[in-house]
């Protein structure tokens, strides 16, 4: 088993670090007092800012001098995916996940933090999710995420660098486009449309702010302790009727919602447990629903006004 290291200093390099978690890891990396490196595919981001086609060429010129590694990169699903074909998935999640640790291994990288999702957990997987749970995938894109947790797993064993996998819930935040629902709830809120929520409203999602998901990331760079899997998620599943509510709230819009659910059909929840998170890492979440979403009307307002 690999060594653990705590990284408390130094320089990280980045992975995707042009995305939407990316972004705002790059301010708490600096802020924390780290060296960030920005990697990615597309032209360079800032001063400290290196191009790769991640081959393991590629990674070894990109993760020099790096102390750390943050791997964000990798293939979302998009409505154009069969959710059960992983061909899409195989090279960009899976794949390239072995030239990631022998580039990192050739550059003296001491730790690589994956970010993985809970969509490695379905219900069949038990509530709330816990680390030592049965993994049931829910589509392609999940499948290849566990599997790439897998790989780095098994490719760091016995000759590192360290490794964490932290599984994240739904994250949101500005500039996120990949949660519809709370995206959707947020424009609707914007324009004093009224929200028309259909179907069973007791729906629930586990929801995790972008700055608690870049805090567990900073923990798990700093714990000692950090290895394998461990669940990030907002601690609480706010049913859509919540979510809907609160941002109606806080966007000024409230009390404009519609109820025309016709169904009361039990619904699946998603929640994962984080106690693991706070034992091995010291960290648990510190915005729920409503202040998160206040902290994202913030942002905006601040990125609106620079523009």
């Amino acid at each position: 088993m690999s060594d653990a290291a705590g990284i408390t200093t130094g320089t990280v390099a980045v992975t995707g670090a042009g995305g939407f978690i990316g972004r705002y890891l790059r301010d708490d990396l600096h802020a924390a007092g780290y060296s960030c490196v920005s990697i990615g595919r597309s032209a360079p981001i800032g001063p400290q800012a290196r191009q790769t086609d991640y081959s393991f060429a590629s990674l070894v010129e990109a993760f020099e001098g790096a102390d750390a590694v943050v791997h964000l990169a990798g293939r979302r699903m998009t409505r154009e995916d069969a959710p059960m074909d992983i061909g899409p998935f195989w090279q960009p999640n899976v794949a390239m996940i072995a030239d990631l640790v022998n580039a990192a291994r050739e550059a003296g990288v001491r730790k690589i933090v994956f970010a993985s999702t809970i969509a490695v957990y379905s219900p069949a997987s038990g509530l709330p999710y816990r680390e030592d749970a049965p993994e049931r995938p829910i589509n392609a894109y999940a499948l290849s995420k566990l599997m790439a947790e897998q790989h780095l797993e098994m490719l760091t064993r016995t000759r590192g660098p360290a490794q964490v996998s932290l599984r994240f819930a739904a994250v949101y935040g500005h500039g996120e486009k990949g949660t519809p629902a709370m995206m959707k709830f947020i424009g609707q809120a914007q324009a004093r449309e009224t929200i028309v929520l259909t179907g069973n409203p007791d729906y629930r999602i586990d929801q995790l702010y972008v700055r608690d998901a870049t805090s567990a990331i900073l923990a798990a760079l700093q714990s000692t302790d950090a290895q394998g899997p461990v669940n990030v998620g907002g601690g609480t599943a706010w049913s859509i009727g919540q979510i809907a509510e609160t941002t109606n709230e806080v966007f000024g819009n409230a009390g404009n919602i519609r109820y025309d659910t016709d169904s009361d059909t039990p619904m699946p929840h998603t929640a994962m447990d984080v106690n693991l998170a706070s034992k091995m890492l010291g960290w648990t979440p510190k915005l729920d629903l409503r202040a998160g979403l206040q902290d994202l009307r913030e942002t905006a307002d601040n990125s609106n006004k620079k523009a």
